[in-house]
Protein backbone atom coordinates (compact mmCIF):
# COMPACT_ATOMS: atom_id res chain seq x y z
CA UNK A 1 0.00 0.00 0.00
CA UNK A 2 1.71 3.01 -1.14
CA UNK A 3 -0.67 5.87 -0.80
CA UNK A 4 -3.56 5.77 1.44
CA UNK A 5 -6.02 7.69 3.48
CA UNK A 6 -6.68 6.76 7.45
CA UNK A 7 -9.97 8.04 8.29
CA UNK A 8 -11.21 8.01 12.01
CA UNK A 9 -15.13 8.14 12.30
CA UNK A 10 -17.00 8.10 15.50
CA UNK A 11 -14.23 5.76 17.08
CA UNK A 12 -13.42 3.08 13.96
CA UNK A 13 -10.61 3.74 12.22
CA UNK A 14 -10.90 3.17 8.10
CA UNK A 15 -7.83 2.79 5.86
CA UNK A 16 -8.61 3.27 2.18
CA UNK A 17 -5.89 2.25 -0.10
CA UNK A 18 -5.79 5.48 -2.66
CA UNK A 19 -3.73 3.57 -5.47
CA UNK A 20 -6.61 1.48 -6.36
CA UNK A 21 -8.43 4.36 -8.00
CA UNK A 22 -8.14 7.90 -9.79
CA UNK A 23 -11.07 9.05 -8.00
CA UNK A 24 -12.46 9.02 -4.29
CA UNK A 25 -15.03 10.90 -3.64
CA UNK A 26 -16.04 11.49 0.01
CA UNK A 27 -19.18 12.43 1.64
CA UNK A 28 -22.23 11.77 3.38
CA UNK A 29 -24.14 8.85 1.81
CA UNK A 30 -28.14 9.33 0.96
CA UNK A 31 -30.55 7.54 -1.94
CA UNK A 32 -28.88 9.54 -4.50
CA UNK A 33 -25.36 9.50 -3.51
CA UNK A 34 -22.90 7.08 -2.80
CA UNK A 35 -19.17 8.12 -2.20
CA UNK A 36 -16.47 6.06 -2.49
CA UNK A 37 -15.51 7.84 0.84
CA UNK A 38 -18.55 7.43 3.44
CA UNK A 39 -18.42 9.97 6.33
CA UNK A 40 -21.82 9.51 8.48
CA UNK A 41 -21.65 12.75 10.68
CA UNK A 42 -24.19 15.07 9.68
CA UNK A 43 -21.60 17.54 9.69
CA UNK A 44 -20.13 16.04 6.46
CA UNK A 45 -21.67 16.87 3.47
CA UNK A 46 -23.20 14.56 0.61
CA UNK A 47 -20.12 15.88 -1.85
CA UNK A 48 -17.90 17.30 0.65
CA UNK A 49 -14.73 17.07 -1.55
CA UNK A 50 -12.43 14.32 -3.45
CA UNK A 51 -9.25 12.82 -3.57
CA UNK A 52 -7.73 13.15 -7.09
CA UNK A 53 -4.46 11.04 -8.91
CA UNK A 54 -3.25 13.44 -11.46
CA UNK A 55 -0.30 12.26 -13.42
CA UNK A 56 0.78 10.18 -10.15
CA UNK A 57 -0.04 13.02 -7.67
CA UNK A 58 -2.52 13.44 -5.70
CA UNK A 59 -4.81 16.37 -4.72
CA UNK A 60 -7.99 16.53 -2.56
CA UNK A 61 -10.65 19.10 -4.03
CA UNK A 62 -12.80 20.66 -1.65
CA UNK A 63 -16.69 20.78 -2.46
CA UNK A 64 -17.06 23.51 0.35
CA UNK A 65 -19.39 22.31 1.85
CA UNK A 66 -21.45 24.04 4.88
CA UNK A 67 -18.99 22.69 7.78
CA UNK A 68 -16.01 23.08 5.97
CA UNK A 69 -12.99 21.19 5.58
CA UNK A 70 -9.49 21.72 7.98
CA UNK A 71 -6.31 21.25 6.08
CA UNK A 72 -2.94 20.92 7.87
CA UNK A 73 -4.40 23.49 10.48
CA UNK A 74 -5.83 25.73 8.30
CA UNK A 75 -9.76 25.77 7.01
CA UNK A 76 -9.87 25.64 3.00
CA UNK A 77 -11.36 28.42 1.34
CA UNK A 78 -12.26 28.92 -2.56
CA UNK A 79 -9.85 30.37 -4.86
CA UNK A 80 -10.77 33.75 -7.29
CA UNK A 81 -14.30 34.22 -8.08
CA UNK A 82 -15.35 30.87 -6.25
CA UNK A 83 -12.91 28.84 -8.05
CA UNK A 84 -11.77 25.07 -6.61
CA UNK A 85 -7.81 25.32 -6.12
CA UNK A 86 -6.70 21.65 -5.74
CA UNK A 87 -4.42 20.77 -3.15
CA UNK A 88 -1.08 18.84 -3.81
CA UNK A 89 -0.78 16.45 -0.54
CA UNK A 90 2.50 14.76 0.85
CA UNK A 91 2.33 12.61 3.25
CA UNK A 92 1.24 13.58 7.09
CA UNK A 93 -1.06 16.16 5.78
CA UNK A 94 -4.03 15.79 8.22
CA UNK A 95 -7.51 16.73 7.73
CA UNK A 96 -10.60 17.69 9.69
CA UNK A 97 -13.87 16.90 8.09
CA UNK A 98 -17.27 18.78 9.03
CA UNK A 99 -16.13 21.01 12.15
CA UNK A 100 -16.40 24.37 10.80
CA UNK A 101 -13.70 27.05 10.55
CA UNK A 102 -11.30 25.09 13.26
CA UNK A 103 -9.57 22.39 13.54
CA UNK A 104 -11.57 20.78 16.55
CA UNK A 105 -11.85 17.07 17.51
CA UNK A 106 -15.12 15.80 18.68
CA UNK A 107 -17.74 13.44 17.95
CA UNK A 108 -19.11 15.08 14.90
CA UNK A 109 -15.75 15.85 13.22
CA UNK A 110 -14.13 12.85 11.14
CA UNK A 111 -9.99 13.13 11.53
CA UNK A 112 -7.81 11.96 8.52
CA UNK A 113 -4.65 11.92 7.30
CA UNK A 114 -2.79 11.07 3.95
CA UNK A 115 0.04 8.88 4.26
CA UNK A 116 2.56 7.30 2.02
CA UNK A 117 4.02 5.05 4.37
CA UNK A 118 3.86 1.19 4.10
CA UNK A 119 3.36 -0.18 7.55
CA UNK A 120 1.33 -3.75 7.90
CA UNK A 121 -2.51 -3.78 7.63
CA UNK A 122 -2.44 -4.54 11.58
CA UNK A 123 -4.03 -2.11 13.75
CA UNK A 124 -4.66 -2.51 17.10
CA UNK A 125 -6.94 0.33 19.69
CA UNK A 126 -5.70 0.39 23.02
CA UNK A 127 -8.06 2.30 26.00
CA UNK A 128 -6.20 5.61 26.71
CA UNK A 129 -8.69 7.26 29.00
CA UNK A 130 -7.38 9.50 31.77
CA UNK A 131 -3.83 8.53 30.70
CA UNK A 132 -1.41 11.78 30.74
CA UNK A 133 2.03 9.77 29.65
CA UNK A 134 1.49 8.22 26.65
CA UNK A 135 4.82 5.61 25.74
CA UNK A 136 4.91 4.59 22.15
CA UNK A 137 7.67 1.71 21.69
CA UNK A 138 9.14 1.07 17.86
CA UNK A 139 10.71 -1.69 18.07
CA UNK A 140 13.46 -0.59 20.86
CA UNK A 141 13.05 2.77 20.54
CA UNK A 142 10.65 5.15 23.17
CA UNK A 143 8.69 7.81 22.16
CA UNK A 144 7.27 9.41 24.90
CA UNK A 145 4.13 12.14 24.84
CA UNK A 146 2.66 14.33 28.31
CA UNK A 147 -0.59 15.11 27.60
CA UNK A 148 -1.26 15.10 24.11
CA UNK A 149 -3.40 16.98 21.99
CA UNK A 150 -6.12 14.61 20.45
CA UNK A 151 -4.97 14.00 16.61
CA UNK A 152 -0.92 13.83 17.95
CA UNK A 153 0.47 11.14 15.39
CA UNK A 154 3.73 9.60 16.59
CA UNK A 155 5.84 7.91 13.61
CA UNK A 156 8.06 5.57 14.06
CA UNK A 157 10.10 3.18 11.23
CA UNK A 158 7.73 -0.11 11.69
CA UNK A 159 4.31 1.80 12.59
CA UNK A 160 2.80 5.04 13.75
CA UNK A 161 0.69 5.71 16.77
CA UNK A 162 -2.51 8.20 16.71
CA UNK A 163 -3.62 9.27 20.02
CA UNK A 164 -7.57 10.78 20.17
CA UNK A 165 -8.10 10.77 23.68
CA UNK A 166 -10.01 7.71 25.04
CA UNK A 167 -8.63 5.38 22.23
CA UNK A 168 -5.23 5.51 20.56
CA UNK A 169 -4.28 3.71 17.38
CA UNK A 170 -1.69 1.60 16.63
CA UNK A 171 -1.05 0.43 12.95
CA UNK A 172 2.01 -2.13 11.88
CA UNK A 173 4.27 -3.19 15.42
CA UNK A 174 3.69 0.38 17.04
CA UNK A 175 2.79 -0.45 20.16
CA UNK A 176 1.93 1.48 23.86
CA UNK A 177 4.31 0.99 26.94
CA UNK A 178 2.55 0.92 30.44
CA UNK A 179 4.40 2.13 33.33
Amino acid sequence: MKNHLIVIENGKLQNYPLDNKLLWEIGRPSKENHPDIRMYSATVSRKHGKFVNRDGCWFYVDGYGKNGTVYNGKHIETGRSGRVKPILLSSGDIFFFGGGREAIFSPRTIWARFSTDNYSDTIQVEDTMDEDLLVFMDGEKQIRLERPEKGTVVEGESGMGIYMGDMTYLIGDMRLQRE
